[in-house]
């Protein structure tokens, strides 16, 4: 990275799995969960700390809100520190990706993502976000992650590999994974 900047890494690991059938997080990828590939992703990429939201970790004090109420327990947890966030089930993305997308929001002082979407993503000033970001999940209404994050600046960039926001949410998707990697 340009610029060195003490960051945590956020695996937001609470969704349900249904399309899945089984937990996610606990599906292996070479010889490792997708949690414990997450994780080292994010410490690989230069993470101080990484803070796991789902059921036995950090929980969602918003609940069933999806990856928003994930992010809004992350940032309760974390203080000021920027996080770069990821969900667990995108195996095939590798820690230099997140290491341009922090790069990325470093450089520019504004939240940084990959081309087209709204998680992964890089949040320098955190608890900036927060009282917005509570009162939308107090609404209830409008959770999706594009409707919150659309009016804040960002930078995006591009993934190295084009299949690295391949996420695994269907048993279908889970082997077409499998294969790509085999």
């Amino acid at each position: 990275m340009s610029k060195q900047l003490a960051f945590n890494g956020v695996v937001l690991a609470g969704g349900h799995s249904s399309r899945m059938g089984q937990d996610k997080a606990n599906l292996k990828f070479y010889g490792e969960t997708l949690l414990e590939r997450a994780k080292s992703s994010l410490v690989k990429a230069g993470a101080e700390e990484v803070i796991v939201v789902r059921k036995g970790a950090i929980e969602d004090i918003f609940a069933d809100c999806g990856p928003l109420g994930g992010i809004h327990a992350a940032i309760q947890c974390a203080g000021d520190k920027p996080l770069a966030i990821i969900p667990v089930d995108l195996p095939l993305l590798e820690h230099t990706d997140i290491e341009m997308m922090v790069s990325a929001g470093i450089n520019a002082q504004c939240i940084s993502r990959f081309k087209g979407q709204f998680i992964p993503l890089f949040i320098p000033k955190p608890k900036q976000l927060l009282e917005a970001l509570t009162e939308r999940l107090m609404q209830g209404s409008n959770l999706s992650l594009r409707h919150f994050f659309k009016p804040y600046q960002s930078v995006e960039v591009a993934p190295t590999n084009a299949d690295a926001l391949e996420n695994a949410n269907t048993p279908d998707e889970w082997q077409r994974i499998l294969v790509k990697r085999s």
